[in-house]
């Protein structure tokens, strides 16, 4: 099944390209004040006619309606995620698709559509790119290196680089903060405030296959999935030999 679903997200990441490349695409505003754009729309129906010819699990993605429930497998898709990456042409928007099962992702794919760049992953096999096999090494426990988004960082979030020895932070959009986690590149990428499940379900199967962990700031258990609503109340993703869920209290608390 992950071959069938590598090359989903690659033709999904095709059309993006094409219409991303071209002149003749508009920006309409969501009830969620998010942007939409005709590559969103084409991305979604390729994705979720493909999936559903290789799977009869239940499709939940961005573009589509909310179910009231989850079973306990489903995929969860977000067809563009960095959309307004690709309405700035910011480069940094991919396609991501998950396969849920028991409230933990288990097969993950991110498509990068203009670096042509795949990732993937399933539970217990380990993360790949194009390359071959990809685990975080890293062992350093200061001067840490941070994947960030691309807004100003709050108190809280610069408290948190202070606490945790952060030195340096790159800033982007999109679930590519998870890729280039589990490549070795980055140390920690946290994440306050809500952000929806097929936001991170992708990234964590692959960051966790490449020796990363993915937490919740709250519980400081690994993020679950199928929650009402869809929605996660933030992270933080990190090297696994990195213990910094210890001093979470230190940032949120104070």
């Amino acid at each position: 099944m992950i071959e069938d679903v590598k090359q989903l997200a690659e033709r999904a990441g095709r059309e993006i390209k094409r219409i991303y490349d071209g002149t003749d695409w508009s920006v309409t505003i969501k009830k969620d004040d998010s942007p939409l754009t005709q590559a969103d729309l084409a991305s979604n129906e390729i994705i979720v006619e493909g999936l559903a010819k290789i799977s009869n699990d239940l499709i939940v993605s961005e573009e589509g309606l909310l179910p009231t429930s989850t079973p306990s497998r489903f995929w969860l898709v977000d067809p563009l995620d960095g959309t307004r990456d690709f309405v700035a042409h910011a480069d940094t928007f991919c396609v991501c698709i998950a396969l849920i099962e028991n409230e933990k992702p288990i097969l993950g794919v991110i498509y990068s559509p203009v670096t042509d760049e795949l990732w993937w992953a399933e539970k217990d096999r380990g993360a790949f790119n194009r390359a071959g096999a990809i685990h975080n090494t890293r062992t350093n426990t200061h001067d840490l290196i941070a994947a960030g988004s691309r807004s100003i960082p709050s108190d809280r979030m610069q408290r948190l680089y202070q606490v945790f020895k952060i030195a340096s932070v790159d800033r982007f959009g999109s679930a590519l903060k998870f890729c280039r986690l589990a490549e070795g590149q980055y140390d920690v990428y946290p994440r306050f405030g809500p952000m929806m499940e097929w936001d991170t379900a992708a990234g964590q199967i692959i960051a966790e296959e490449a020796g990363c962990k993915v937490i919740d700031i709250q519980t400081e258990q690994p993020l679950k999935y199928g929650k009402p609503g869809l929605e996660n109340r933030g992270f933080l993703a990190s090297r696994a030999n990195l213990h910094l869920e210890s001093r979470l209290n230190e940032v949120i608390r104070k």
